[in-house]
């Protein structure tokens, strides 16, 4: 049985479709990533789980319509932590709503590494430190993250990676939802593409590849007048898909060069990238 099944969920904002009856379960202990850009309806999607905002369609927790949201925990983007109160005094003020012993604040605190300032002044890696214990600290069985490295350098962005990846060995279940395709590959079980409110696509990222019929990438730098003939524009750069690089790699570079000129050829793997513009025609960042 899934731990969280949605069955045709939908919603409006008057003439706007911004989630459109959307179907997928999330198992026990499993990351699940929803990838997407922004404006997509991935926000949207999870406010309907974390806070039972109006919707059609059903909503399910181990089967049953999802009523009580006591097992989830939520990391919005913003407006979880209060900047004026010291980190410590954000999460005994959350304990206490959970109706969680002080030292669970404490616990938590030492457990994420987070020095006790006032909020305001902590870094921005460790502002998302605090607002994901913030989440967990009723326990929850299901664990939603909105855009939880948004923003960060990479390395912060890679501790929220180790923390995440640590929340699933202990058995919870992650549900989030990101623009970076590398953050989906690297943390999810499953991936779900969404666009314009539907999602287009699900399964492992490896499925997802095969399921586009990817192979491998010539991917080449340049100035062109416009695009060529079977290529897709990437940021920067201009894609072709091929199951045989090497063999069309000179008479792709002779039929480029028409259109403009060739700074930089390469040839590398297939990407989720590259999944969402096979079957979008857009960059995530679009």
């Amino acid at each position: 049985m899934a731990l969280m099944e949605l069955k045709n969920v939908s919603k409006r904002y008057g003439d706007v479709v911004a989630v459109d009856g959307i179907s997928l379960s999330i198992g026990e202990g499993e990351i699940f990533a929803l990838l997407g850009p922004n404006g997509a309806g991935k926000s949207t999607l999870m406010r309907i789980i974390a806070e039972g905002i109006k919707h059609d369609g059903l909503v399910l927790y181990r089967g049953k319509p999802l009523k009580r949201r006591h097992c989830i925990g939520f990391c919005p983007q913003e407006g979880l932590i209060y900047e004026e109160l010291s980190t410590l005094d954000n999460l005994r003020f959350y304990a206490m709503l959970h109706g969680m012993p002080r030292k669970k604040a404490d616990e938590l605190m030492e457990r994420f590494s987070i020095p006790n300032k006032r909020a305001k002044h902590l870094s921005g890696g460790m502002q998302r430190r605090l607002a994901i214990a913030i989440s967990i600290i009723g326990d929850p069985e299901f664990l939603i993250l909105d855009e939880p490295t948004v923003g960060l350098d990479v390395e912060s962005r890679r501790e929220i990676w180790d923390i995440i990846l640590h929340l699933k060995s202990e058995g919870k279940s992650v549900m989030l939802t990101t623009h970076y395709m590398e953050e989906a590959e690297a943390l999810a079980d499953r991936v779900a593409i969404i666009n314009a409110g539907k999602i287009i696509a699900c399964g492992t990222p490896e499925e997802l590849k095969s399921q586009a019929g990817l192979k491998s990438a010539i991917e080449i730098r340049g100035k062109f007048d416009r695009t060529p003939p079977d290529f897709v524009e990437e940021e920067q750069c201009i894609v072709k898909y091929t199951e045989n690089p090497k063999a069309e790699l000179l008479n792709t570079v002779q039929s480029v060069v028409k259109f403009g000129t060739v700074r930089e050829i390469r040839v590398r793997e297939p990407t989720l990238e590259d999944v969402f513009l096979m079957l979008t025609g857009r960059g995530l960042a679009e």
